[in-house]
């Protein structure tokens, strides 16, 4: 890494103007990025992170200004650049990633051409020279060039992204600003993209600007972090030395509000209230309001950026407390004084351990969702007509659920775990299988015996804004559920039924969110109105579906306690879904391991993460980001994508991802067709495999340019072999007149083998 600087930042303010005046979202920011370096900037929704980054590129909105400072970029002033400087700087010098990939995409153009597109508006280059270009950058990132002429819509969100860093190469940018680039993707899509952005960026010398929320993500990214609150900079320097060592108390709140997978008996922070008002920022220090350390002090004198360090600075006024405020940020009854002062209810004292209940809630038996594929118009033609097609999306799991637990459904989107849980609560009716809830079924529970369940049976959803009826008040989404039931007979009652929802959830005292709306409250008050409206029908058991997921990180260790409350107060027990695997080590007494609509393991949570026997156990755990900077996690770059659940794999369903698979694991011919697929993306070619059919299982090739059936059946032992031994230990090469076939035989999904008291797995390896 280069000492000398790429990027500097000096006393950068932004405003949008309002109709109420100026919202201050960047007001005073100095930071600077030398060449090679990764930076992060970390903070909560609203601190300035993506305003700071968006005017390194000028794509500020119309109302979006900028009073005072300088970007200096090697040795230009951006900001005093006209639009047609600035438009030669974008992509060529500094390229953007967005967060959502399909936005950037168009969705009417191929992407290969919309990378030829970005490349000759920058640069004078022939469209065949750029397609190649574009196949060299595809295989940087680990697609297959041949998908270069794939639309949009044909690609996994994974791949779609890696399209998007592809396009941000395409011109050999000095800097890349990256805005929250794996937010929408799973742990695993994120671990490979996260891997193959370090390595591209270390290859090409390559600086980074990384934008997000996550903790986790920085440590294992970035060389430097900028902590940011407010519109400040609180404290910056490097990343594991920051959140090591923090010397801000935001920062020490942060970094214990993260779980990690081997720290779940830590209790988490939570942090009270919410950023501050930007159009009329507070007086002092930014945090003052929710820092359980503020003296008058900080509420009146705003503090500089001191040195704490070599290459550190902290805006705090008692960096030399440090140490005891570290010790202190680790409880939350620390943080309970801030609560009490802001009238927001704050955890403390969540039981770590509790005995598990034995007597079961709920029997869950072979339990299958398959939902039809709409055909189009191809469906309609007299030799398509009998075909059908259906998404499998979940295939025939079981298992138990019991009195006052907490069980995890963990695994990458597409799994089935959101499927499942709405199946638990008849969101949606089973295709096959049985739920038994007290002995009974509840697949064949009509009228009056489902309005009962629905009493016992709630449901939390990932965004709690869209589940909130905007047009009511917060007491007429949280009594709704009583008037269904007709829980109370009369007014008085209800009130002091959703009194107690609303304070049990956290928010105290009740009356004074009655007459407020969803608009009025933020991200994690909507949350607690949601659990509020869950419990006021003091259910037998919750369905939580990624419930902390969009909720910013402070606030997340409030939802994950209160869960665990209510398990040991109410007894209510809950099924956690979510791919986020240290959450899911915090909250839950048992986890249960989803894979393209299979259970593959399934025990107590500790004994999942500690022992990990499935291998895709192993690969969620380690694709897991740690937030620990302690801890470094080598890069996961070689993990495939989740297959599609309308044809699932023969045999073990994992079978095309793992590392330790075998012969008998379910081999068949597209696993052929993926063994090709990588070939290119590693530069090779082929000479003799010409165009190539599935047939069943199997999988026929017709020669190229003449081949003998035995020149083809070497070149394909060889780009299977590359692919993985067992690959051609499962397949027997048919000739056949003009063709080479390469058959597979059939393979059964591996069923569950009980390795301890409680714990199974499903994997050939175990038998």
């Amino acid at each position: 890494m280069s000492t000398e600087t790429m990027l500097s930042v000096e006393d950068l303010a932004i405003h949008y103007a309002t109709g109420s005046g100026p919202v201050q979202a960047v007001d005073g920011v100095s930071f600077d990025i030398r060449p090679g370096e990764a930076l992060g900037l970390v903070g909560e929704s609203g601190c300035g992170k993506t305003t700071a980054a968006k005017s390194m590129l000028r794509l500020l909105p119309p109302n979006g200004k900028t009073p005072r400072g300088r970007i200096d970029f090697q040795g230009r002033n951006l900001l005093d650049l006209d639009e047609e400087g600035m438009r030669r700087v974008r992509w060529k010098d500094i390229a953007w990633i967005s967060q959502a990939a399909m936005n950037a995409l168009d969705p009417v153009y191929t992407v290969g051409d919309q990378i030829v597109e970005a490349m000759q508006a920058h640069i004078s280059i022939s469209k065949a020279d750029a397609w190649t270009h574009g196949e060299d950058l595809f295989r940087q990132v680990g697609i297959d060039p041949d998908r270069l002429s794939a639309y949009p819509h044909e690609m996994s969100g994974g791949m779609k992204q890696r399209a998007v860093i592809a396009m941000a190469l395409a011109l050999d940018p000095k800097l890349i600003v990256a805005d929250e680039p794996t937010t929408a993707l799973d742990v695993v899509t994120q671990a490979q993209i996260l891997a193959r952005l370090t390595r591209l960026r270390r290859e090409r010398g390559l600086a980074l600007m990384f934008i997000t929320h996550d903790i986790s993500v920085v440590v294992q990214t970035c060389d430097r972090v900028a902590v940011m609150y407010g519109g400040h900079i609180m404290e910056t320097g490097p990343v594991r030395a920051v959140f090591g060592e923090p010397f801000h108390p935001y920062t020490m709140g942060l970094t214990n509000a993260f779980p990690t997978l081997e720290g779940a008996q830590r209790e988490l922070i939570s942090i009270p209230g919410a950023p501050p008002n930007l159009l009329n920022p507070p007086a002092g220090c930014r945090f003052a309001e929710r820092c359980p350390f503020a003296t008058d002090r900080c509420r009146s004198e705003t503090p500089a950026l001191q040195d704490v360090g070599e290459g550190r600075q902290a805006a705090c006024h008692y960096p030399e407390r440090a140490v005891e405020f570290r010790v202190q940020a680790m409880r939350n009854d620390t943080w309970q004084v801030v609560g009490e002062r802001l009238g927001e209810y704050v955890q403390t004292g969540v039981p770590l351990e509790k005995t598990q209940s034995r007597d079961r809630l709920m029997q869950v038996d072979r339990l299958t969702r398959e939902f039809d594929v709409d055909g189009g118009l191809l469906a309609s033609l007299p030799w398509r007509k009998n075909v059908e097609r259906k998404v499998h999306a979940v295939d025939s799991i079981s298992f138990d659920l019991y009195q006052g637990e907490v069980l995890g459904l963990a695994g990458e989107s597409g799994s089935g775990k959101t499927t499942t849980g709405e199946m638990l609560v008849r969101l949606q009716d089973p295709t096959s299988g049985d739920i038994l809830f007290d002995g009974q079924n509840i697949a064949e529970m009509r009228k009056d015996d489902l309005k009962q369940f629905r009493r016992s049976a709630q449901m939390m959803f990932q965004d709690p804004y869209q589940t909130l009826n905007p047009r009511f008040t917060i007491y007429e989404i949280v009594s709704e559920p009583v008037y269904i039931h007709k829980l109370e007979p009369d007014e008085a009652a209800v009130h002091k039924r959703v009194r107690l929802a609303l304070e049990r959830a956290g928010l105290k005292p009740a009356e004074t969110y009655w007459e407020r709306y969803p608009h009025e409250l933020s991200g994690g008050q909507r949350q607690r109105v949601a659990i509020a409206r869950a419990i006021v029908t003091e259910p037998r058991f919750i369905v939580a579906d990624e419930p902390v997921s969009m909720l910013d990180v402070s606030i997340r260790a409030g939802v994950l306690n209160l869960m665990r409350r209510f398990r040991d107060e109410m007894g209510i027990s809950f099924v956690y879904v979510s791919h986020d695997l240290p959450t899911i080590s915090y909250v839950t007494d048992r986890t249960a391991i989803m894979y393209l609509g299979q259970i593959v393991e399934i025990g107590p949570t500790e004994t999942i993460v500690r022992e990990r026997k499935h291998p895709y156990t192993q690969l969620l755990m380690d694709a897991s980001p740690e937030p620990d900077p302690s801890v470094v996690k080598p890069p996961l770059e070689s993990a495939g994508e989740i297959p599609s659940a309308v044809e699932p794999p023969n045999g073990c369903h994992f079978h095309t991802r793992c590392p330790h698979a075998m012969a008998h694991c379910g081999w068949e011919g597209r696993d052929v067709l993926t063994a090709i697929s990588e070939w290119r993306i590693a530069g090779e070619t082929t000479s003799t495999l010409g165009p190539a059919r599935i047939d069943g299982l199997d999988v026929v090739f017709s020669p190229a340019g003449g081949a003998s059936v035995e020149a083809m059946q070497a070149e394909a032992t060889a780009i299977m072999q590359a692919r993985h031994d067992a690959l051609v230990q499962a397949a027997e090469f048919v000739p056949e007149t003009g063709a080479l076939r390469i058959r597979f035989g059939h393979v059964d999904s591996p069923q569950h083998r009980l390795l301890a008291t409680d714990h199974s797995v499903a994997c050939y390896l175990y038998d």
